[in-house]
């Protein structure tokens, strides 16, 4: 979701290694890579990386957390745009949380809601700085 609007835009794609610190923290470095379409096949992307830190509630059958995480990102928008093409800092904060999927801790699916800023000021479309809502969802395997 981009730009305060509540539709959804495009596809994220990502990949993450981190370390658990206990049973309550956990850092990450996340690679991310997206395409928003805005349902009008626009093809702006944008790859990020970011390193975030966890704070996990790390209650039975359910695992809530809190997101704190800054990084990189750069963009491709499309032909004919005043910039086509730039880089920013990034800052994401969120909640999510990691349920057991084979017990004990094997494997986890984990969802998260995030907001994910940049200082692009560039101010043309899919890109005015408003930041974007991220919903992901994924498995977590600790190895």
């Amino acid at each position: 979701m981009t730009d305060q609007n509540y539709d959804n835009d495009g596809t994220l794609v990502g990949i993450a290694l981190g370390r658990f610190f206990g049973p309550e923290y956990a850092f990450e470095l996340e690679v991310t890579g997206d395409e928003l379409n805005f349902g009008i096949d626009y093809g702006l992307r944008q790859r990020s990386i970011e390193l975030n830190m966890l704070k996990i509630n790390p209650v039975p059958l359910w695992h809530p957390y809190f997101l704190m995480g800054i990084g990189y990102i750069e963009f491709d928008g499309p032909d004919g745009l005043a910039i086509e093409t730039g880089h920013n800092a990034m800052f994401n904060l969120g909640v999510g949380g990691m349920w057991e999927l084979v017990p004990p801790s094997r494997v986890m699916l984990r969802g998260d809601l995030r907001l994910r800023y940049d200082l692009n000021d560039t101010h043309q479309p899919g890109q005015s700085g408003f930041g974007d809502g991220v919903f992901s969802l994924g498995l977590l395997v600790p190895f």
